[in-house]
This record gives C-alpha cells, sequence and structure tokens, in this order.
C-alpha cells in the first residue's frame, strides 16, 4: 500500500549521508497494514490444498482480501499522510492485482503469491528502510532513497523466491516443486523491474504500478520454469 503507504521515503531531498531514521507510531501502523497480508501464504504452505485452486479457496482469498482492504479504509485516517486524499486506489491496487493472477492462473497459485510478496514485502521495506536508513537520493527521482530501493529488491527478492519456492512443494501441487535458487531466478526480474517503476514520480499511485508491472514480468518468466 505504499501510495496508501505512499513511498521509498519521506526525508528532504537535501539529505546526503547516511543515518538512522525513526519511525512514527502511525508510520509503523501503515507497515504492519502493508506487510501483514504477505504473511497468508506462507500459514497456507502448512496446509495441502488442490491445484488448480478449488472454489471455495478462491472465495475465501477474496473474502479475506476484502476484509483487510475494508479495515484499512475504515480506519485509514489513522494511517493517512498529509498528502492523500483517500484509500480507494492503493488498497484497490494491491488487492486487485494479486485476485486478477489468482483468477488467471489457478494452476498457478505461486504467481499470486510471489506478487504479493513483492507488494507485502518488497514495496512496504522500502518504505520501511527507507524511513530507517536514510540514504542519498536517487537521481531520477529525489523524493526517494538508495537503502529504499535496495530493500526493496533485497528483500522482496528473498521472500517473493521463499514463498514461490514453497508453494510449488504444496502436495498436491500439478507442476514440479522448484528449489528456492531457481524461484530465485524466476521472482528477482520481476522485483527489480517492480522496485525501479515503483521509484519512478508518477501520478499513478505505486501499489498499481508494482502490481500490474510485477503481474506482467512474473507472467514472462514463468514460462522459462523447469516443468
Amino acid at each position: 500500500m505504499d501510495g496508501l503507504l505512499s513511498s521509498s521515503d519521506t526525508v528532504s531531498s537535501s539529505s546526503r549521508k547516511w543515518f538512522i531514521g525513526s519511525l512514527t507510531s502511525r508510520e509503523i501502523r501503515r507497515r504492519f497494514w502493508h506487510m501483514s497480508p504477505g504473511l497468508l501464504p506462507i500459514i497456507l504452505q502448512a496446509v495441502p490444498h488442490a491445484d488448480p485452486v478449488s472454489p471455495t479457496l478462491r472465495w475465501i482469498f477474496m473474502g479475506v482480501a476484502a476484509a483487510i482492504g475494508l479495515q484499512i479504509l475504515w480506519g485509514f485516517r489513522q494511517i493517512q499522510r498529509a498528502n492523500e486524499t483517500g484509500g480507494i486506489a492503493p488498497v484497490a491496487g494491491y488487492a486487485l492485482s494479486v485476485i486478477m493472477m489468482l483468477l488467471l492462473f489457478p494452476h498457478h497459485l505461486e504467481l499470486a503469491f510471489a506478487l504479493l510478496a513483492i507488494l507485502a514485502f518488497g514495496d512496504g521495506s522500502a518504505t520501511l528502510f527507507g524511513l530507517l536508513i536514510r540514504s542519498p537520493r536517487l537521481p531520477w527521482n529525489t523524493g526517494k532513497s538508495w537503502s529504499g530501493l535496495t530493500a526493496f529488491i533485497g528483500i522482496g527478492s528473498i521472500m517473493a523466491a521463499w514463498i514461490y519456492s514453497g508453494e510449488s512443494l504444496n502436495l498436491e501441487a500439478a507442476d514440479v516443486s522448484v528449489s528456492f535458487l531457481t524461484a530465485l531466478m524466476l521472482v528477482t526480474p520481476a522485483v527489480v523491474i517492480a522496485a525501479i517503476i515503483e521509484s519512478v514520480d508518477s501520478r499513478v499511485n505505486d501499489n498499481i504500478r508494482v502490481g500490474v508491472v510485477g503481474a506482467i514480468m512474473l507472467m514472462v518468466t514463468h514460462m522459462f520454469r523447469p516443468m
């Protein structure tokens, strides 16, 4: 929700040195709501589930997404920043991109989960570390920092690969499982491109940008997955 969570950092562009920053209670709540949905696929790894995804499980996913989205919108004022007018665009961009990936690829739940990991842990870490470790500004956008971009790529790649590989180990999976290293090679291009797109100055909410670009890149790299 980094648009709901306005991206990598909010420190002044005149700051050029690395130093430890701080998080307000408001920002901590934002990080929680942004990153906590990424725990859902980790929990599901312990539960064998049909491949392709059953209609029941699809409705459960959509119900959970709707419940989390409504909860965020209901309490949006508690995490709203001064330059924000509403939370509909970021919440919709976050949730709908994952749901659409789920509906388009019911045989490959790992794609939807990898996208969720990119949004939750990649995009979420960009803001977290951009605020905690303040660093030189990006040359193409002085509103973002190298610490945020690096965190997006590093943490996003590791978490997306872990979740992708873990889902492939599902006992009822239709395809062969993939190792963490193979998953890392498959998801990293999507994470890198999504991180760059997120760091660009744009009026389009970053959840929408990351969701769309991440989904497209995951679909492309999926063609190279060992079958």
